[in-house]
């Protein structure tokens, strides 16, 4: 593995800055293991190199995020004027060399790498506040764990299909150059150190301000979305309960602007921190969405936008501008902030946790609940909106419509098609138009393959060790 993530970052890094740095294996921070740890000041450097490379646009500071969407049936990649990016990846038809495959796990991996070698080293800190020593470990975790939910989401078949076929990689210390390779652990293993990690985060960090790093309230968010993954609906529930608390929702007002500006988000729980003077300009969220001023790619399908009703404020995020597209519908819901590519990314806030709130008191029979949490929802979007009646299964599909409502842009919709094993049925003015089911053969494209590189450079992977279909 290790390997592979290295020739792979060196490639990307070659295309931006020609440097190959990235050779030497080190921390984020570009300093030997002994500089980097030798204070807890310098170690929490390296913390912030790793959140460096999260924002990166190659894993969650644009792939995951768009692709998460493209790959669903309510947002779609214009049929031209493309530029060719995420093209084959909203066609359902990636393949193990490309790069929306390999690049998220390479750089996915790095992360981890960095978060390791802080929990490995940061305990040996022989200067510092014994307190925040034990912070920054949790803050590693919190992080390893976030990483390896996008990971195992893309890469390995729905938990509840098969918990104990093959996950990705489990790498829980810092890897050296003789170290053996690590194979394909399993999917309950890789869930099981999702939660071990995120309940020490939990217990061992405070609630922060600053949510530009994952706190414990972020942790808790966090957890909510992994026990909905793994039907513990008891647990998601708790844990909904416990990252919502005290946290507003974003008023009507607030939502007029869209997702532009973030610095007074009151229901932000964790975003990757941008700036005018450092974001990923052409390659931000920003620039496939908006307008103008960037790669406007993106649009949505009219079937969708019907979805809303005439006084939810969020159908304001669509706007049909002939002079720009004269056939579909552009999204407007975020935008750039002063500058090209200027916008904070939000990754969890307090309405996905009403949501996983509502979701839980529905699969636990609890409907009026659930009928009331999503109410909050619907309600706060649209004043005149009828409080839900239905009940059971019906509930449940009121609940996850108002999740695509809400949350559509952000990065959920292709986890949700297969945590729940919907039926996908993508139609209307989209291009590329798919109706199957979890139990026809095409139902495997909405897990991505492994990447080839990882296969050839690793000797616990073989070709047999490939996801179906690939």
């Amino acid at each position: 593995m290790k390997k592979y993530i290295i020739n792979s970052l060196v490639g990307m890094m070659l295309t931006v800055t020609s440097c190959s740095d990235f050779l030497e294996y080190q921390p984020s921070t570009q300093v030997s293991p002994d500089v980097a740890f030798e204070s807890v000041e310098n170690a929490q450097a390296t913390l912030v190199g790793a959140y460096d490379q999260l924002s990166s646009p190659y894993f969650d500071g644009l792939y995951v995020q768009i692709m998460s969407d493209v790959m669903g049936e309510d947002l779609m990649i214009n049929s031209d004027n493309n530029w060719g990016w995420f093209v084959t990846v909203y066609q359902m038809n990636v393949l193990s060399t490309y790069q929306w495959t390999s690049n998220p796990w390479a750089v996915g991996y790095k992360v981890i790498y960095d978060c390791n070698m802080i929990i490995a080293n940061a305990p040996n800190i022989n200067v510092g506040d014994t307190a925040a020593i034990e912070t920054l470990v949790a803050q590693a975790k919190a992080l390893r764990a976030y990483c390896y939910l996008n990971l195992i989401q893309m890469y390995a078949k729905n938990y509840t299909t098969d918990p104990n076929g093959m996950g990705v990689i489990l790498a829980t210390a810092p890897a050296e150059a003789e170290d053996e390779d690590l194979g394909r652990a399993t999917t309950q293993e890789v869930y099981n150190q999702i939660v071990e990690d995120l309940l020490y985060a939990e217990s061992n960090m405070g609630v922060s301000e600053y949510k530009g790093m994952l706190d414990q309230k972020g942790a808790q968010a966090l957890l909510a979305r992994t026990y909905s993954i793994l039907n513990q609906w008891d647990k998601a529930k708790e844990y909904a309960e416990k990252a919502m608390k005290d946290m507003p929702l974003m008023t009507v007002e607030e939502m007029w602007g869209g997702f532009m500006l973030f610095s007074n988000n009151p229901e932000a729980i964790f975003y990757l921190d941008y700036t005018r003077t450092d974001n990923n300009i052409y390659l931000s969220l920003p620039s496939f969405y908006w307008p103008q001023y960037g790669y406007s790619s993106i649009r949505a399908d009219e079937n969708f936008i019907n979805k809303f009703d005439d006084g939810d404020i969020r159908k304001s995020y669509f706007d049909f501008y002939e002079p720009i597209d004269a056939d579909n519908y552009l999204v407007v819901k975020f935008g750039h902030n002063e500058a090209l590519g200027n916008a904070h990314m939000i990754k969890i806030r307090a309405s996905e946790m009403h949501l996983i709130l509502a979701e839980a008191e529905a699969e636990l029979g609890n409907d009026t609940a659930a009928q009331d949490a999503v109410y909050t929802i619907m309600q706060r979007a649209n004043g005149g909106a009828a409080k839900p009646t239905e009940t059971g299964e019906e509930l449940i599909k009121v609940i996850l419509e108002e999740r695509r409502r809400e949350l559509f842009g952000e990065g959920f919709r292709w986890f949700d098609i297969k945590r729940r094993q919907e039926t996908f049925v993508r139609e209307g003015q989209h291009w590329s138009k798919w109706n199957i089911s979890p139990s026809d053969a095409d139902y495997y494209r909405f897990t991505f393959p492994i990447p080839q590189g990882e296969i050839d450079a690793n000797t616990k992977i073989s070709d047999e060790h490939q996801n179906n279909g690939y």
